[in-house]
Order: C-alpha cells, then sequence, then structure tokens
C-alpha cells in the first residue's frame, strides 16, 4: 500500500486549484484532517519531531559518546543555516553540552558531520550552524545529534532539555512539536474511500480540505531573536494532513488564500509571484510608496520563495527602518520555509516603520527587489480603514477619503396577534419580531490612476474584507455589496465607488 503521487513537501498549492493525490489500487483510501486548532501546533516552523522535555538519560551508563538522532527528512544544502534553540536544561553533572549537525543516511542515521558546537548547560541555549557552502551533500536526510554532555565524556551524565525547537534559517523560534508530531496526535478524522475500477491508481482532490482550513485567528509570532516578528496568520494558511488508510505517518501541506492565473502553475513554490504578496505595483525603479497613518496598523505579507530566482542558498533578507531611526533592523527568512509571513507595524507605537528593503540575500544589492516607503499621511474626518485577503494570498490596506455615506437601513418584524388579545383588561393586544437592520457605508476615491484603480478593484473579489475599528482597536468583518467597477482607457484618472455593509449592532430585542 503506498501514496504513488502527491504535492512536494515544500509545495503551497492554491486552496482554490486541485490538489491531487493518488494512491497505487491496493489501498483503500485516504485518512485526513484539517487544522485542528485544539492542536495549536499544526503549522509549525519547528523541523524536528522531539517532545517538550528531553531526556538523555546516561547516569548510570559508561559510554562515553551517548546520544540521540532527530531525524529531518530532507537533503541538506551547501550554504545553508539553521537555528537550534532550548528554552531551559538541567545537567547532573558539571558538563557542555555537543550538538552536531549530520548528512544522513536512507536510514536516518548520520553518516557525515558536517557542523558541531558545544553549549553551557544549566539555562537557555541558542546557536546556528551552517552548512558548509563547500559541503558534498550526498545523502538523503539531515540528522541533528544531541549528546548527553561533551562528545566523548557522556558516561554518568544525564540531560534535561525543555522546549527545544530546530528552525531552518538564522531565526530563532519558540517550542512547539513539528507539523508530523501534531498532525499524528489528532483525534478527529475523516475517511475518503475510493472503489476499485480506477485502474491501478485512486485519484483525490484534496482541495477542499484546503479551504476548510481557513481560520480567523490571531497570528503567532514564531521568531524571538530579532525586533522584527515574522507571523503566522491563519486567515492566509491552511494546513492539511492525510495518509493512506493503514499508514502510520500523517502527510501534512499548507495552501495558500491566493489564486494563479488561468496556465500559471497553482503551486505558489513554483510561480513567480514575488517577496511581497501585494497587489500594488512597485514603478520603475522598485519603489512602492504605501500611505501610513498615526494609530492604524499596516502590513506586510512575505513569501521567500516568491522569485524564481531564489535557490536554497540565497534566503530573504527584510531591512526594517523603524520610525525615529537612521539605521535598518536585519532579519533573513530561508526559502526551506514555505509559507508567507506577516510583518505588522503600528505608527501609533514604537515599531512604526519607514522603510522596509525586501531582497535576495545572495543578490548584488543593486538589485533589490522591493523598496517600500512607508509615507506618513494626515488622517481624514471620518476616516474608512480597510484590509483585504488580494490576489495573491497577502494583506492589502487602503484608507477612504472621498464620497463617504452612512446609511441604517431597518425594517421593522412583522406582527402578530397576543394569544390575550380578546380579555378585556390586556394592557396589549399585538407584538412584533426583531427588525432587521443594515449599517451600510458608500466610499470611494477618485483621481486614481492605473496602479490604484486595479489595487481597489480587488476588493470586490476578496474572500475577507475587514475595517478596523480604532475605538476598540480590532478588525471588523464587513461584506462587499454588489460593485461595478469600469477602467476608460481613453482617461488618465478613474473613480470607485463600493459599497460596505458593517457588522450588525446589539439591538433591544
Amino acid at each position: 500500500m503506498a501514496i504513488t503521487n502527491q504535492p512536494a513537501e515544500d509545495s503551497l498549492f492554491s486552496a482554490y486549484s486541485q490538489i491531487p493525490v493518488e494512491t497505487d489500487d491496493s489501498t483503500l483510501g485516504l485518512e485526513v484532517e484539517t487544522q485542528n486548532f485544539d492542536e495549536d501546533n499544526m503549522i509549525s516552523l519547528n523541523i524536528i519531531d522531539n517532545k517538550k522535555v528531553e531526556v538523555l538519560d546516561n547516569s548510570a551508563g559508561t559510554g562515553q559518546n551517548f546520544f540521540r538522532e532527530f531525524v529531518i527528512p530532507r537533503r541538506m544544502v551547501a550554504g545553508e543555516w539553521y537555528a537550534f534553540r532550548v528554552r531551559s536544561s538541567k545537567v547532573n553533572v558539571s558538563t557542555v553540552l555537543t550538538v552536531a549537525l549530520y548528512q544522513g543516511n536512507a536510514e536516518g542515521h548520520g553518516v557525515v558531520k558536517v557542523a558541531t558546537a558545544d553549549f553551557a548547560l544549566g539555562f537557555s541555549i541558542e546557536g546556528k550552524f551552517q552548512v558548509p557552502t563547500t559541503e558534498n551533500v550526498r545523502h538523503p536526510n539531515t540528522v541533528l545529534i544531541i549528546y548527553a554532555g561533551k562528545e566523548g565524556a557522556t558516561a554518568g551524565v544525564k540531560v534535561t532539555l525543555s522546549d527545544m525547537s530546530l528552525a531552518y534559517g538564522q531565526n530563532f523560534i519558540g517550542y512547539r512539536p513539528s507539523p508530523v508530531k501534531a498532525a499524528n496526535s489528532l483525534t478527529e478524522s475523516i475517511d475518503i474511500y475510493r472503489d476499485s475500477g480506477f485502474g491501478t491508481t485512486k485519484k483525490y482532490d484534496l482541495s477542499f480540505l484546503a479551504k476548510a482550513g481557513f481560520r480567523d485567528l490571531d497570528r503567532t509570532y514564531p521568531y524571538v531573536n530579532s525586533r522584527i516578528g515574522f507571523g503566522i496568520d491563519y486567515n492566509l494558511i491552511s494546513a492539511y494532513a492525510y495518509r493512506g488508510i493503514g499508514e502510520q505517518n500523517f502527510n501534512v501541506r499548507y495552501a495558500s488564500r491566493g489564486v494563479c492565473p488561468r496556465g500559471y502553475s497553482v503551486d505558489f513554490s513554483k510561480s513567480s509571484v514575488g517577496f511581497v504578496l501585494t497587489d500594488r505595483v512597485p514603478d520603475g525603479d522598485g519603489q512602492l510608496y504605501v500611505k501610513k497613518y498615526s494609530g492604524y496598523p499596516n502590513f506586510l505579507t512575505l513569501f521567500a520563495k516568491g522569485s524564481i530566482s531564489v535557490n536554497m542558498q540565497s534566503a530573504m533578507e527584510v531591512n526594517v527602518m523603524y520610525t525615529g531611526n537612521t539605521y535598518f533592523e536585519k532579519a533573513e527568512i530561508s526559502p526551506r520555509i514555505n509559507i508567507p509571513l506577516v510583518l505588522e507595524f503600528d505608527e501609533e507605537l514604537a515599531d512604526g516603520a519607514d522603510y522596509v528593503i525586501v531582497r535576495n540575500r545572495n543578490s548584488p544589492l543593486n538589485s533589490d527587489k522591493w523598496h517600500i516607503r512607508y509615507v506618513d499621511t494626515e488622517i481624514p474626518c471620518n476616516p474608512f480603514y480597510i484590509r483585504w485577503i488580494n490576489q495573491k494570498g497577502g494583506w492589502d490596506t487602503y484608507m477612504f477619503e472621498q464620497h463617504k455615506k452612512y446609511t441604517q437601513e431597518v425594517d421593522r418584524g412583522d406582527q402578530y396577534v397576543l394569544a390575550n388579545s380578546k380579555d378585556p383588561y390586556a394592557s396589549q393586544t399585538r407584538g412584533e419580531l426583531a427588525p432587521e437592520f443594515k449599517n451600510i457605508v458608500q466610499a470611494g476615491a477618485e483621481q486614481l490612476d492605473e496602479n490604484d484603480f486595479n489595487l481597489l478593484k480587488g476588493i470586490a473579489l476578496s474572500p475577507l474584507v475587514q475595517v478596523y475599528n480604532y475605538q476598540i482597536e480590532a478588525w471588523q468583518r464587513v461584506l462587499v455589496d454588489d460593485t461595478d467597477l469600469t477602467w476608460d482607457t481613453k482617461a488618465p484618472r478613474s473613480t470607485v465607488s463600493y459599497e460596505f455593509q458593517l457588522i450588525d449592532e446589539q439591538i433591544q430585542w
């Protein structure tokens, strides 16, 4: 029994396309599971299958090289980085901890050492490993080896490690179980069966599973070593898991909320969608100007695999100049990370931004891909600030300044006769059902060039549009009513107008 065809482990399929999985005819079917937020670790950047607490107990042993192997079933790449982190550690004797990175054979055992380091025990541990750029990688797996103390001197040593994680790239993350471990711990699943008669294979489309996994939940921020906080946004990313019925381990994959133009690959990891997932278009010099408003957040959605030129050795470099600074904070995102990440800037707090440069680390400086300049802008009267998920599967924002009109439409509920209406002493003979009402905002913009028009027309097709409630500092869902947008190619400027239905108010019914 086996799965014969499936999305690659580092793929990112559009949830609105076919996501094909095939099995041989002897496999009864698939056991599938979508994102389960009771298990809050299904989307995780931790790449080792480990427990919250790892104990390497050689206290009664005499072996001087007592260790444990943690297998990463992916071939390492020369030049790439790994970030290792342990929140806390304990040891029964005074010693250091040896951690090593190996090329691993098909059985998952380390055979060629590529990097090693010793760490002090008794508190948290952070370290980075780089595969040498000259490394001859010839084995199919990567193995992290943790010794019970110092390599060559582990006899009588007991080491306890809490919240251990390993991530691709140079950014440390907090502990979370690996996606495979989280998926294998799920308790609810659905089995999909296929009868024989499909030839030598059985075919499945798991897009329904991916589409069910999007959730409007708070972002989690996995990176902990930098002021730049990269977040996982569950509005944009769906995790799904599947395995052949009777198999042991789930296969975990991710899907995007973006869509690809017809004729292009529906796997975002193989499409040149841009480092920054926005429908805004930079000018000829690669400059992108975005208005920012004091007290209102703005977002930058980044995808390390967003350029065909990216390879495993060329991480995406993110440079942020925060408001009031004259220097850049810098972080990197490994191209091994196959999900978009969100940067949020709050212009009322200390983490507002003036200038962001996103580039391929290994490309020449003059070939920077994105220059995002945030321009201080006066807040209009009665601002209406929205964000929406664009066609690429990222967030775009806009504050409407023109043509604002607020309307409340109320339909009083139907009346009905009370049961005691014939009572001569009754004080009431009729009642009514709760009224139905809508709060509607009409908003628009004038004097738009073609780029701005194309940006705003994406609102009409977005699966999720939200307005920022400044009073409670929260985003709330709005619905977009029927819209008719026209761009006149003979006119240099155009106008858009939208009608938004706001969240219902609490009423006394």
